[in-house]
């Protein structure tokens, strides 16, 4: 069955791909016409014997809903309606019960569609030919009377029919008078009950339609005991047999070799038989489409919507794999499904053209799409491909292809590994791409993108990461500084700025320049707050990342002169230190500006005023104190030496490390952490030191040492321990005459 109902619009989509339509009204797929013309040929028959109608489809083809369209007709038409009996023998478990619903149901409708003296002595007779079936000295002597008037060859399907027989019996007894109609039995032989049951059934004014659904659902023994019983009953007047099946199913569950196949065995029962109506593809792709429009109908959905792109994977991969409506529905429940999760978080949280192609290998090719999160590293590594070694791409090669070979439709899903994942498309004679595709790819969200990737396959956001919602919440706030500066510390709290950060650089280049000031500003005013741990083993720090965003955003800027004075008004307003510090700083590199001065976002003139504003906001911290606590402090001083003058930086340090505290927080922003990979080793090896020339370019080396020596270490934090003790052994190393640069600083030295 199917269901290719119009009801769906508006609603979600059913779960379920089996629910077939129940009136022409709802037809989608143009079958109503066959049905009427069915309806046709059932009502317009005339004749003395029974006549058995089978309509052959695949499953999913549609059989269900032709048939509840004929049944509609029929019910609807104001002469001719035949007495119709609806008989799904999958819905009765086991043989005992398949033989007994099949008289039982004949029987009912009998003794209801007619409560006359005709009528109630033709129910009567139709439960003593039931009766008979099994009524007798033994089962043996019954069926060697069967045999020859039914016509029914072999002795393994005598064996079945006999059973078959006499388990309907039970029925028939329960349904009879008992005594009365065994009497019967007893008096006539059943030759003489068949003819009576079939003289009484020529004077029906309506015949009788069985309709038998679902056969090929059967289990083989079932499906020969059915047939067996049509069989029995297919030369009975006035008796239309209606039956729904796949016709290769059921020939091989009928093969009785060598006496009879299937394909004679269901001849001798089929009189007429019809192949379902293949479906228009159009017609089919409508109801798709019709479906996709409505997911992709809220526009957090749709906004990154391809058409190009869903053009070029729906006509090179997906289109061969909706072959029935089955597939189309089966497929947009799932779809649909996976649609509401993504939404969840008030964005959609992946590209909705691979999410469509995605879904479709998860439905049709589940071997493909369940090695997919295994090659995440290949399918998403941009690489150097002229770098890789001959063996690397090799293997590359043979893992992409092995999964593609997998497949049930190989070259299908060779087009749509080519679409969904541009890394990897050289492997088929394809383009290569470079590094400056990834932050587009991260923009709309692609599988392809390794950030993104994941999210796919766990159906949620991965740890440590955040979701698209949050980061377009981001970007919706870069026009007001106090809620994205609100925004960020909040992502702050949950230890997500750096990660936020890291996302944001995709969308450097495309923030609106209009809103440069409040942007700007809104970073540097979080500068001070950016968290220090980078992760990974070839970590960008978050300072990095937000120095490269600036610097890239303003470049949508063509005029130098307006991003100059874009910073200047933005450094003027922040209540940050640092970052506007560093920004100044990556400005004013003087070899590089000599090579290549377009490089810069800034002229050599308002260079000038950025390194003037930031002298005075580092001069107004280092008198309120939050310079003593900044971790940046090593690097601010350089700055303040460079733009400035050599005196203040240094009688202000002089002056801090008077105190316990401001000796403490010098040394600590002169600790300088490293790290180190071992042969072998598997994580790296941490180191800490105190360069002893950073601390003398402000204060003598020995001076910070009598300040050290007078200091009890009790009830110091970690780092200030740290601090202490690395400045101490790199004061002895120079007093021992090592050079300060051969220095080890292992725990264990």
């Amino acid at each position: 069955m199917e269901n290719d109902s119009k009801e769906t619009k508006g609603k979600k989509h059913q779960f379920s791909a089996d629910r077939p339509i129940g009136s022409i009204e709802e037809d989608l797929l143009g079958r109503a016409p066959f049905a009427k013309s069915l309806t046709s040929a059932i009502k317009g028959w005339q004749g003395n014997e029974s006549l058995v109608v089978a309509m052959y489809g695949p499953w999913g083809s549609g059989k269900s809903s032709v048939k509840n369209m004929v049944l509609q007709t029929l019910r609807l038409a104001e002469t001719n309606c035949p007495l119709i009996i609806e008989f799904n023998p999958w819905q009765w478990s086991g043989q005992d019960q398949l033989a007994e619903v099949f008289f039982q149901e004949i029987g009912l409708v009998l003794s209801r569609s007619d409560g006359s003296e005709d009528g109630k002595r033709r129910a009567a007779k139709w439960r003593t030919y039931g009766t008979y079936l099994t009524f007798g000295a033994s089962l043996a002597k019954s069926l060697k009377t069967i045999l020859p008037i039914l016509g029914l060859p072999g002795s393994g399907i005598a064996d079945m029919l006999a059973k078959g027989m006499e388990q309907s019996a039970t029925v028939a007894q329960e349904g009879s008078k008992g005594v009365e109609d065994q009497a019967v039995v007893q008096q006539q032989t059943l030759a003489e009950i068949k003819k009576e049951l079939s003289d009484s059934l020529k004077e029906l004014e309506r015949p009788i339609l069985v309709v038998l659904d679902d056969i090929d659902r059967l289990t083989p023994e079932e499906i020969r005991l059915l047939f067996q019983l049509v069989k029995a009953n297919a030369d009975f007047p006035n008796v239309v047999y209606l039956l729904l099946f796949q016709r290769d199913i059921v020939e091989r569950s009928l093969d009785s070799p060598p006496a009879i196949s299937g394909q004679e065995f269901l001849e001798k029962i089929v009189q007429v038989g019809f192949d379902i109506p293949r479906i228009e593809q159009t017609r089919l792709e409508k109801v798709l489409f019709a479906g996709l429009d409505e997911l992709l109908t809220d526009g957090d959905v749709g906004k990154r919507f391809d058409q190009t792109r869903w053009g070029n994977l729906f006509l090179g991969g997906l289109r061969p794999y909706f072959q029935t409506l089955r597939d189309v529905y089966r497929y947009l429940a799932s779809l649909s499904f996976h649609v509401s999760l993504f939404r969840s978080t008030g964005s959609f949280e992946v590209n909705p053209v691979d999410l469509i192609a995605l879904e479709v290998l998860r439905v049709f090719e589940p071997a493909v799409y369940q090695r997919l999160p295994e090659a995440k590293l290949e399918l998403t590594n941009l690489g150097d491909r002229a770098g890789d070694s001959h063996e690397e791409e090799k293997r590359t090669r043979k893992l992409i292809e092995s999964i593609v070979e997998m497949a049930s439709q190989p070259g299908q899903v060779r087009e749509i590994v080519k679409e969904l994942f541009p890394p990897v498309e050289w492997v088929f004679s394809g383009s290569m791409y470079c590094h400056g595709s990834k932050n587009e790819w991260f923009r709309e969200l692609r599988l392809c993108h390794p950030e993104v990737f994941d999210r796919y396959f766990h159906l949620a956001i991965p740890e440590g990461d955040i979701s698209q919602a949050e980061l377009d919440r981001v970007l919706s706030l870069v026009g007001n500084r106090e809620g994205l500066v609100g925004e960020f510390r909040a992502l702050n709290k949950r230890s997500l700025l750096g990660v936020a950060l890291d996302r944001l650089e995709a969308y450097k280049q495309k923030i609106d320049i209009q809103h440069a000031v409040s942007f700007i500003t809104a970073l540097f005013d979080i500068g001070d707050e950016l968290p220090e741990d980078r992760g990974g083993f070839f970590p960008i720090s978050p300072d990095t990342h937000a120095s490269r965003i600036i610097y890239w955003y303003l470049k949508q800027e063509k005029d130098i002169g307006r991003r100059g004075a874009i910073l200047k008004e933005a450094m003027k307003a922040t209540t940050g230190l640092y970052l506007p510090i560093r920004i100044a700083s990556l400005e004013g590199n003087e070899e590089k500006r000599k090579k290549d001065p377009d490089a810069f976002n800034v002229t050599d003139a308002d260079l000038d005023a950025l390194h003037h504003i930031c002298v005075e906001k580092i001069e107004q911290a280092a008198g309120s104190g939050i310079l003593t606590s900044h971790r940046n402090m090593l690097s601010i001083l350089y700055r303040w030496d460079k733009w400035a003058s050599h005196e203040k930086p240094r009688q202000w340090v002089e002056k801090l490390i008077d105190s316990k505290k401001g000796v403490l927080s010098f040394l600590t922003a002169c600790l300088h952490r490293s790290t180190s990979h071992g042969m072998g080793d598997y994580v790296s090896q941490e180191h800490w030191r105190v360069n002893l020339k950073y601390v003398e370019d402000f204060v003598p080396v020995n001076t910070v040492a009598r300040k050290v020596s007078t200091l009890l270490l009790d009830n110091l934090s970690e780092k200030e321990t740290k601090a202490v003790k690395t400045f101490q052994k790199a004061h002895k190393w120079r007093r021992e005459g090592k050079s300060d640069d051969d220095w080890r600083n292992d725990e264990g030295e």
